[in-house]
């Protein structure tokens, strides 16, 4: 058996800084744009995983590095490195070193495909892929991405962009006339509100979350008031001082009475009346920018007729299957359920018009395709041309949202679920603009025009792209590549049934796709609860060893701040006979706000790479424990060098962990009171210590409420999900309830998710001197408001000495320039007769 590259180097630090740039903005693949999926892997990720898992251990490293598009220092790159193309004459060179590790040139095997990055890679660089998934939604995309461009090369495109030429035409045709201008400017988007009646006094109110129509130059909004009549106006106002919206957390507010609308009423209004009210229009400038509007006469008109149109076709739409009549399945993050029903709802009237005449369209032109050509090709062909439907119900739906600072659509999954918007938008499909129809086709080109490119070049791998659960799977395979679902990150069943209900529709004459399976969907959500998630991990990863050749290797990504989560992945892989020998800590992601992304969300990667355990080993949990502060002695130095921190640190820990954890068959406990589990949480205190010790050097002196603070402080984590702060603070012994009620976190609550933010000195009201913290903020409040001298004098009277709260103001330095706390600690260090370079000097680690 013959070692990888993978299992003795890759290059991590050059790979995480191009990942970090490629997930970003216009740097992003075009293939990830054709069609929404939550968790795709970076390209330069995938790529590096699959050459290094083909490649023999003695490859050259600085000819790997240029494979992978990074040899040139991330400022002189020209391009990304995922537009990085291997010529047929360097692809063929490579397949003879393969050779040289497996003996021919293995398939390689991607259970969990999701959006098709590793089979992708794995086609690029001249090995043939076998690429499944369990759901429709990414066995979909992988057929688009993958086989289809391989397959049908240029000619492809072309004709998916006359298709869509034709389709939006014809729809527009139909159609622009219910989405009339206004003084000769384009209509962008409507600005909606659903309406509930008041239980007092009946009158119908709009619920409005926020009365803000926009903050971009200007803050302009909406003013209600009840006429003479009883009626409702508007006028919309410039000013800071909007007034409060009529719903929040479910509940309205009457405008007439003031009276509270229940949850209930408010509920039942929309679930039985479904009515809305048109608040605002919004148009485009003839030259740049938004104007908005009140609606008129002519808008609501126009409304009705499109409404009136859709009830006078109702039954011919339903008899050609142009309108999905499913009920919504979701439970837990489709939060709309209770108050829509039906997936339909999540269209008005118009909104419902438009989607059933694009199924209308998009079935004529496919058939047109059959006739010209024949069925495998109609079939691809509306592959494409049906994610248009996705794309669009994304962003023209009753659960988006107009953004108020850059005056464009929100998308409605960019929320990790899908919410229930009490004000939501609609657009105008025709024009250029935000969510728009044109946008969304060139999203899909550009897409198809990309992998059409980088898989017509000679001597690319094939593809057989499969539907299948991971357990169901009968291949034998020298080579497994796979990123798996991470716990809870997302409810993959019920949230892509949002993406799917309308294009499943579409393409029913083509695919026997059904709907989306639920039972064996590796997400905790609705039903499936963690055990049922860890049952399901621990069978897949039993499959896989079983469909893995003996001298075979599996290279699988992990990411998760959960404790819980690492055991599942630890044990799965134990009890499934894997041993790992390599893992590698890949920053995939950069952003500081601890609500941003999905539950337990992080923005590193492990890979893992692991083989066929050969025999037998059992080992003591306690001795096992030496062993893993030993390696983790000399391996966090080296995740410190790639510039990981907080959570980061962390996962690349318990990452590393796994190296020692499954060495071992069996794992025992000379007491019998300790578990693989206790195991993680002393990792968590490792890093904690390693931290600690780097700047103060004496970690194991320090209070709790010192460590969490400063380790989190140092460790870039000002902000951090609740689980993240739970394992930091249960490795420390505290308690995060007494450390909020000592005033140093506040909770936060965004949804369903929740974080924590730490409080500075200036952030913070001070209950006395528990801590060493706490008894150096103290002193910090004092040198800003009385000076050093008082500062000074009342350093007698704090129960730690005077070298102990040095060496937390020395540790404070390590913080961000600008940061108030290192400054502070620096004024003060410099009144204790540190010297520090004058301004305009150059700082010691200049040099």
């Amino acid at each position: 058996m013959k070692k990888t590259l993978i299992e003795s180097f890759i290059p991590v630090e050059d790979i995480s800084e191009e990942a970090k740039v490629e997930k970003m903005g216009n740097a992003k693949p075009p293939t990830s744009s054709m069609h929404y999926w939550w968790t795709r892997k970076p390209l330069i990720a995938s790529r590096a995983a699959v050459l290094g898992s083909l490649l023999p251990q003695d490859f050259d490293r600085n000819e790997f590095k240029y494979l992978l598009g990074i040899d040139e220092p991330k400022d002189k790159r020209k391009e990304r490195a995922h537009k990085k193309d291997l010529t047929p004459g360097r692809i063929e060179k490579l397949q003879e070193s393969y050779k040289k590790v497996w003996g021919k040139i293995p398939k390689i095997l991607d259970p969990f495909a999701g959006g098709g990055s590793i089979p992708f890679e794995t086609m690029r660089v001249g090995v043939d892929a076998i690429s499944n998934d369990y759901n429709p939604v990414a066995y979909l995309i992988e057929k688009a991405t993958l086989e289809f461009p391989r397959k049908y090369g240029r000619r492809l495109y072309e004709d998916v962009e006359k298709g869509f030429d034709w389709v939006l035409n014809e729809t527009k045709k139909e159609l622009n006339r219910y989405y009339p201008d206004r003084d000769g400017k384009k209509t962008a988007a409507y600005i909606w509100a659903w309406v509930a009646s008041c239980p007092s006094c009946g009158f119908e109110n709009p619920l409005v979350g926020q009365w803000v129509l926009t903050r971009k130059n200007k803050q302009l909004y909406l003013d209600p008031s009840i006429n003479e009549n009883n009626k409702l106006d508007f006028e919309i106002k410039e000013g800071d001082n909007p007034p409060s919206g009529t719903c929040s957390r479910g509940k309205g507010k009457c405008l007439n009475c003031g009276s509270v609308i229940p949850k209930s009423k408010v509920k039942e209004e929309i679930l039985e009346k479904e009515k809305e009210k048109l608040l605002a229009i919004v148009l485009l400038k003839p030259t740049q920018g938004k104007e908005y509007v009140l609606p008129k006469d002519e808008d609501i008109n126009a409304f009705n007729k499109a409404k009136d149109r859709l009830d006078n076709n109702w039954n011919k739409f339903i008899k050609n299957k142009n309108i999905p009549l499913k009920e919504i399945s979701g439970q837990n993050d489709v939060r709309s359920q209770p108050y829509l029903k039906y997936w339909h709802r999540f269209l008005n009237p118009r909104q419902k018009l438009l989607f059933a005449t694009l199924e209308k369209n998009i079935k004529k032109y496919a058939n047109k395709i059959i006739d010209e050509y024949d069925e495998e090709y109609g079939k691809a062909i509306a592959t494409y041309l049906s994610f248009i439907f996705p794309k669009h119900f994304d962003y023209n739906c009753r659960s988006t949202s107009w953004h108020k600072s850059n005056e464009q659509i929100s998308s409605s999954m960019g929320r990790r679920g899908i919410s229930m918007m009490w004000d939501h938008t609609e657009v105008n499909p025709f024009v250029d603009s935000s969510g728009t129809l044109p946008g969304m086709v060139g999203n899909i080109l550009d897409g198809l025009r990309y992998a059409t490119k980088k898989l017509s070049i000679k001597n690319v791998g094939e593809v057989e792209v499969k539907q299948n659960s991971v357990t169901k799977l009968d291949d034998n395979v020298k080579l497994i590549v796979t990123d798996p679902p991470y716990l809870d990150d997302v409810q993959y069943a019920e949230l892509s049934e949002f993406l799917y209900v309308w294009e499943q529709m579409a393409l029913e004459d083509f695919y026997k796709l059904g709907d989306v399976p639920k039972d064996e969907d590796m997400s905790v959500g609705a039903f499936r609860d963690k055990e049922y998630f860890n049952r399901l991990f621990k069978l897949s990863t039993k499959k896989m060893y079983e469909i893995l050749d003996d001298d075979g290797l599996l290279v699988m990504f992990f990411a998760h701040s959960d404790e819980e989560a690492w055991d599942f992945v630890i044990n799965a892989l134990r009890e499934a006979n894997f041993r790992i020998t390599a893992t590698w800590p890949i920053h995939t992601e950069n952003t500081r706000n601890p609500m941003a992304r999905g539950k337990n969300s992080i923005m590193s990667s492990i890979i893992i790479t692991a083989r066929k355990m050969k025999k037998n080993k059992i080992g003591f949990i306690e001795d096992i424990q030496e062993e893993i502060k030993n390696h983790l002695s000399k391996r966090l130095d080296e995740f410190w060098s790639y510039g990981l921190r907080g959570a980061d640190l962390t996962v690349a820990a318990m990452g590393a962990s796994l190296d020692i954890l499954t060495q071992y068959s069996e794992i025992k406990s000379y007491t019998g009171e300790m578990k693989v589990k206790d195991l993680l949480e002393l990792v968590q205190k490792y890093v904690a210590e390693f931290v600690l010790d780097s700047f103060l050097g004496k970690s194991k002196d320090l209070d709790g409420a010192t460590s969490f603070y400063l380790y989190s402080r140092l460790s870039d984590l000002d902000g951090m999900s609740f689980d993240t702060a739970n394992l930091i603070s249960k490795s420390l012994n505290l308690s995060l309830k007494s450390f909020e009620e000592d005033g140093f976190i506040k909770f936060l609550t965004k949804g369903n998710k929740k974080g924590i933010k730490l409080l500075n000195y200036t952030e913070r009201d001070h209950n006395g001197l528990n801590s060493l913290i706490d008894s150096v903020q103290y002193l910090m409040h004092l040198f800003e408001k009385e000076g050093f001298k008082h500062m000074k004098k009342e350093m007698e009277n704090i129960p730690y000495g005077n070298s102990e709260i040095r060496d937390v103001f020395e540790a404070l330095l390590a913080l961000e320039p600008e940061d108030q706390e290192r400054k502070v600690s620096r004024r003060v260090l410099e009144r204790m007769g540190h010297h520090f370079p004058k301004e305009g000097q150059q700082e010691l680690e200049d040099f």
